[in-house]
């Protein structure tokens, strides 16, 4: 460990390339340029997230969730933090959260802080008494062995502040690294890359394939877009576990030589620049990633009002939000968009304005280096 620095350890799944952990990659991006910080990392998967730590030269145990235990997982992390002379462990998921509080505990870890990306999403069937069983001791450990929890969106802190109490909570959005959210394609280079008409509008969705999601709402919007704008194109970039649902979906609504499934994208940033329209059709969000990116970038986003979206979203002016999610709705506020290209132009224009000023990595880094900072001065 440096001497003098202030030795803060992360832990997180990994698994997957989502919001949470395109959040944690800036957020490690903007505390690595803070010299008073020596970071770790501890991954329970390979994968993107640990190269793109590893890139950044902070130093990653991965042990894999596939190959061990929980119990092995807790002692090879405690390896790993042993002598080190952390004294703030970060934690970012359900699993990750309860191994932070022991390994604070056993490793003699002054303060414990997390990050509360989302709420749960709803699981039907055996699953569900799972999944209420592990917010039950979710909420235990944010009560009982947790410092400081940090709610990426006001909206999404009053719902904890009722489970853990407000005095734990801290409101910290997201943030996005804009050196790394571009393209340098154009539009027309974009679309073209996807095989579409280097003409033609792009209405799309970014994001997991999860009931939540609600992309069945997306495809419906897209058929009454189709039925007015015939050379539209529509495009959803993702995997999960409604794949194969929402291309059957597809399939009844006449949209299969009109909409393309892209999967998992490495080049999500190229994907956005082909979009004249992004669309958020989810139940509920905390403060989604895509969103911060797609307005980065310059594209407008018709998204219903949920979660910490309108936090980020003024009506009409940075990007449309409505209280309704009925495909008619969002259809038709999207086809007023691409009828109207001034406004599009100025609506895409505040949206990168917005991001600059308000929702930057170096933003959000300064605030949880802030809040890191409090909490070791206060000891």
């Amino acid at each position: 460990m440096s001497v003098g620095k202030l030795a803060v350890c992360h832990i997180a799944s990994g698994d997957l390339w989502a919001g949470a952990e395109a959040q944690i990659a800036a957020l490690l991006r903007s505390l690595t340029a803070r010299e008073v910080l020596n970071l770790s990392v501890i991954l329970l998967n390979p994968g993107r997230l640990a190269r793109e730590v590893q890139s950044l030269g902070i130093e990653v145990k991965v042990i894999p969730e596939s190959q061990s235990g929980f119990w092995e997982i807790y002692s090879q992390a405690a390896k790993f933090l042993n002598n080190r002379g952390v004294r703030i462990i970060h934690s970012h998921r359900y699993k990750e959260n309860v191994l932070a509080a022991m390994l604070a505990r056993r490793c003699h870890i002054p303060f414990v802080v997390r990050t509360q990306h989302g709420l749960p999403e709803p699981v039907t069937g055996l699953g569900n008494l799972k999944q209420r069983g592990l917010q039950s001791l979710d909420r235990f450990v944010a009560r009982r062995a947790t410092d400081r929890v940090i709610s990426v969106s006001s909206e999404m802190s009053r719902h904890l502040a009722r489970q853990i109490g407000a005095e734990k909570i801290v409101v910290i959005p997201n943030g996005v690294d804009r050196s790394v959210v571009q393209s340098h394609l154009t539009v027309e280079e974009a679309k073209a890359r996807l095989g579409m008409p280097r003409d033609c509008c792009v209405i799309g969705a970014v994001g997991r394939l999860e009931p939540i999601k609600r992309l069945d709402i997306f495809l419906n919007v897209a058929k009454l877009i189709a039925a007015e704008k015939p050379s539209a194109r529509f495009v959803i970039a993702g995997e999960g576990r409604e794949e194969a649902k929402l291309q059957a979906l597809a399939q009844s609504l006449g949209l299969a030589d009109t909409i393309s499934f892209l999967g998992h994208r490495d080049d999500v940033y190229d994907v956005l620049r082909a979009m004249d329209i992004l669309v958020l059709c989810s139940d509920h969000e905390g403060l989604p990633m895509v969103l911060l990116e797609a307005l980065c970038i310059g594209v407008v986003v018709v998204a219903r009002d949920v979660g910490g979206l309108p936090e980020v979203i003024q009506h009409s002016v940075t990007g449309i939000i409505l209280k309704s999610g009925q495909p008619a709705d969002l259809a038709r506020a999207c086809v007023q968009i691409l009828d109207d290209e001034p406004a599009r132009q100025r609506l895409a224009q505040a949206g990168v304005r917005l991001v600059a000023e308000n929702y930057s990595a170096e933003m959000t880094g300064a605030r949880v280096a802030q809040l890191y900072a409090s909490l070791a001065g206060a000891q």
